[in-house]
């Protein structure tokens, strides 16, 4: 089992498309694409750990959605997520409005909307898209799908990042 991380794949949203950016034509390849890039690397046992921002839809349409997508999914409600139990009828495993996790060596917080002021501790989180200059800025670690080609990030892969943000000290890291 692996674990893995995404963000804010608004899925049937049209207008992110315009907003962040994202290269597509329409929703339909948004979603198709979206769907794609997270089967090609999760496995039906790997966690997934959601951190907001899951779709627009009636309940019945974003379960046809998330029901495509393999692993265990678990969702850190996002601000345009609606309440845990819909968040559970659409085809999650837990709904959290955050949480703590252990990645290596370090005890990471797990929350959509990054907090103003980094914290002492590492935050991965969603909700800026692209709005950052880069992935890890201090302490807080974007993991909007516009950052990383629209695909779910490796657990390794954070680690990494977080290894190496370590070392550098407190002063402002930008990976």
């Amino acid at each position: 089992m692996n674990r893995w991380f995404i963000s804010d794949t608004h899925f049937s949203h049209k207008n992110i498309i315009r907003y962040a950016g994202r290269p597509y034509e329409s929703v339909e390849e948004m979603n198709q694409s979206l769907i794609d890039n997270w089967n090609q690397y999760i496995e039906a046992d790997d966690q997934v750990f959601f951190l907001g921002d899951f779709g627009l839809g009636d309940v019945d349409h974003l379960h046809a959605i998330c029901s495509q997508l393999k692993g265990q999914k678990i969702c850190i409600r996002g601000n345009h997520d609606r309440n845990a139990n819909f968040m559970m009828r659409v085809g999650f495993n837990i709904v959290l409005e955050s949480a703590f996790l252990k990645i290596g060596p370090h005890t990471v917080e797990l929350i959509h909307i990054p907090s103003n002021e980094a914290p002492s501790h590492f935050q991965l989180h969603g909700h800026v898209h692209e709005k950052r200059a880069a992935k890890i800025i201090s302490n807080q670690l974007n993991l909007c799908v516009e950052m990383w080609d629209y695909k779910p990030v490796s657990e390794n892969t954070i680690l990494s990042l977080l290894d190496k943000a370590s070392k550098t000290g407190s002063e402002e890291k930008n990976l």
